[in-house]
This record gives C-alpha cells, sequence and structure tokens, in this order.
C-alpha cells in the first residue's frame, strides 16, 4: 500500500492501527459519511472515487446548502466530515462544539450561467425581461454571494419586485432551475457550471473560500485521513480541473 504523509504522526498512527486490526495490506473501513456544500458535489464524487481507489476506504456522501447541512449535524445528524462554501457555517458549528480541525480546504468564484455558447453579460438582468436564479441567501453561501452583488448593482430589489428572482435551495437546483428553462440564467460556481456545461461569466466579487472539518464525538478514523486526502496532488489536480483553487494546509 502507497501512503503519502505529510508530518501527521496521528494519520499514520490511524493507517497503521487499522491495517493491524485487519491483518491486510489494503485499509479497509466501514464506511463513513461526509456532507458536502453542493458547490462541491462534481469534485468530491471525483475525489471520493479516487481515494477509494488509492486506500481502499469507501466514503459516502450528501450534498446540499451549507446551512442545512449544518442544522442536520446540530441536530445530530450522522455525518462524519463537513465541508461548507464558506467559513460561516463551519465555524458556527465549531462554537457549537459540533466541529474541530475547521480550516480551508479551497476556493471557487461566482459565475453568471446560462444555456448558450456565448458567454452572458452581467448586464442581463437589466433588460427588465430575463428572470435569473440564485441559492437560498440565507442557508447557501454562493447565494448570499449573489444577492449581496445584486444588491451593490442596485438589481436586487428589482429583480424581487418584478417577480423575476428564482430562489432555489441550494446552487445545484438554481443551475438546473436555469437550464430547464425556469430561469434565464443563474448565478452559481464556477465547479457548477463547468458541471452544466453552456457559458458563464465571472462576478467581480472574491472568490468563495470553502472550509472544512471533522465532526465531534463520531470516531471518524477514515474521515480523519479522508480529510488530510483533500490536501495531496491527487486532490489538487482534481480540484483544479472543477474550477476550484486548492488551499495549501
Amino acid at each position: 500500500m502507497r501512503v503519502r504523509f505529510a508530518g501527521n504522526w496521528r494519520v499514520l498512527g490511524i493507517i497503521l492501527g487499522v491495517m493491524l486490526l485487519f491483518g491486510t495490506s489494503t485499509v479497509q473501513a466501514s464506511a463513513e459519511v461526509f456532507a458536502a456544500a453542493a458547490s462541491l458535489q462534481p469534485v468530491m464524487e471525483k475525489i471520493a472515487a479516487q481515494f477509494e481507489k488509492d486506500k481502499g476506504i469507501h466514503m459516502d456522501s450528501v450534498f446540499g446548502a451549507s446551512g442545512q447541512l449544518a442544522r442536520q449535524i446540530e441536530m445530530g445528524a450522522p455525518f462524519d466530515l463537513y465541508l461548507s462554501a464558506d467559513e460561516k457555517w463551519a465555524r458556527y458549528l465549531e462554537e457549537k462544539g459540533k466541529l474541530e480541525r475547521v480550516r480551508a480546504v479551497a476556493e471557487c468564484p461566482l459565475v453568471l450561467w446560462w444555456d448558450s455558447e456565448k458567454a452572458p453579460s452581467l448586464d442581463i438582468a437589466k433588460g427588465g425581461k430575463i428572470r435569473v436564479a440564485i441559492a437560498d441567501p440565507e442557508l447557501a453561501p454562493y447565494g448570499a454571494l449573489a444577492k449581496k452583488y445584486l444588491e451593490q448593482t442596485g438589481e436586487y430589489e428589482k429583480l424581487d419586485r418584478e417577480e423575476r428572482l428564482i430562489v432555489a435551495g441550494d446552487v445545484l437546483k438554481a443551475g438546473l432551475a436555469a437550464k430547464s428553462g425556469g430561469a434565464g440564467a443563474a448565478y452559481i460556481p464556477l465547479s457548477i457550471a463547468k458541471k452544466l456545461g453552456g457559458s458563464w461569466t465571472k462576478v467581480p466579487m472574491p472568490p468563495q473560500r470553502l472550509f472544512g472539518g471533522i465532526v465531534t464525538g463520531r470516531n471518524a478514523l477514515a474521515a480523519l485521513v479522508f480529510f488530510d486526502y483533500l490536501y495531496t496532488p491527487e486532490s489538487a489536480e482534481l480540484f483544479l480541473e472543477a474550477g476550484f483553487e486548492p488551499v495549501a494546509r
């Protein structure tokens, strides 16, 4: 078994302990669960598959709005690792004593996306006809970022007043609303735009930085190893392909 260590002796001890327990050259573990923001779904599915191939450890997954997942963890949902689309919800759980080892994982820009070959103009919503979709600003960090941008440009109230603003539960649902014709365009992260195809224009706002942490009290050994795996060269390559900029540990 090939294992890369970045000076993390605790992870080394975990892996050796699991190997001794099972008496095998391949680490085997019962499935543990990571809960991640919908913006991470395209890349995390690939990373989880690569992780299982490299380490022999399977991770189950749940995706949704960061705030919604955080509330579920607060109520005792059986998740072992949490990945949020912003720092706010990760720190919220940390303050509640529900999350530990909190740190940045990656960052990704907000884009205006539509299902067309020509990139959309950022002034597209000013025409008075097109409907635009965003994720729920109360639960989804990219929805909050989109709302902030539209407020800065003076378009948010107009879109809302004219009933041209579609609020979806998370960023994937916002993108699908535009792809299905329920809206003409959507403010979504680049990672989801790449998954959906079409074309996009970057929104002039700072990229959203995504944070993660280990859920407390779960004794999730595989989740610890998986969290460290997010900082390996293998994961960095997949993050870049999906439109993210990986963050050094």
